[in-house]
């Protein structure tokens, strides 16, 4: 896929890096001629020299042919302007890096496809590690209203031993949740799970879940006897 990203800071960078990695053809804009330089010396990314906000040097990375644009800046107000000419050049996707909570819902009318909260993500984050280091976000999904979970069933767990149905069966497990796959601690082996397979202490389960019911669930696989 042909991928503009506008912003060649440290998130601009990194994305720039994995995508060049998987062999997409990426193009990053920035301001900073010194970044410019580093980004097509260490990672051989091209790079096109200007704001991200001038339409004319998005023009000339190319974003009329892109299949995603993705804005990567600081400010949101930069990403804002930046989903909006992206999708005055009607790009099928725009992903923008968001911190304020308040700018999701103009982002959205703009015309961003994908919006990541990286401020909620990492308050998400800590905060999992301090109250439930055996529970893990993954992604999250449809715009953050599902997310992938990985949760990792202690010694002890109250859980242990269930099978997938008995444990869907249970009056307080939430129906929009779906077990995705478990990754078993002994062998290593990820298995797509089915009703008669059974939950054992050390399994890493994958699952996906409505943001609503995610603390249902990780105390429900994390709770001991």
């Amino acid at each position: 896929m042909y991928i503009v990203i506008g912003g060649g800071g440290v998130s601009g960078r990194m994305l720039a890096e994995n995508l060049q990695e998987r062999k997409h053809d990426v193009v990053v804009v920035e301001q900073d001629e010194g970044l410019c330089e580093r980004i097509y010396a260490e990672l051989g990314v091209v790079t096109v020299r200007g704001s991200s906000l001038d339409i004319n040097i998005l023009k000339e990375a190319g974003i009329d042919k892109a299949d995603i644009a993705v804005g990567t800046m600081y400010e949101d107000e930069s990403n804002l302007t930046f989903a909006i000419l992206a999708k005055s050049f009607n790009v099928p996707s725009i992903m923008v890096k968001m911190r304020k909570p308040e700018y999701e819902r103009v982002f959205e009318v703009a015309g961003a496809t994908s919006v990541s909260n990286v401020t909620e993500l990492f308050i998400r984050h800590v905060m999992m590690e301090i109250e439930n280091p055996n529970v893990r976000i993954i992604t999250t999904l449809e715009r953050g209203k599902a997310e992938l979970i990985m949760v990792r069933v202690p010694k002890g767990a109250e859980i242990a031993g269930n099978t997938i149905n008995d444990i869907v069966q249970r009056e307080d497990f939430p129906k929009d949740s779906v077990f995705a796959g478990i990754l078993h601690e002994e062998s290593e082996i990820i298995t797509i799970p089915r009703g008669n397979h059974e939950i054992n202490e050390g399994a890493k389960v994958f699952m996906v879940c409505q943001r609503e019911s995610f603390s249902v669930i990780s105390e429900m696989l994390t709770k001991l006897k």
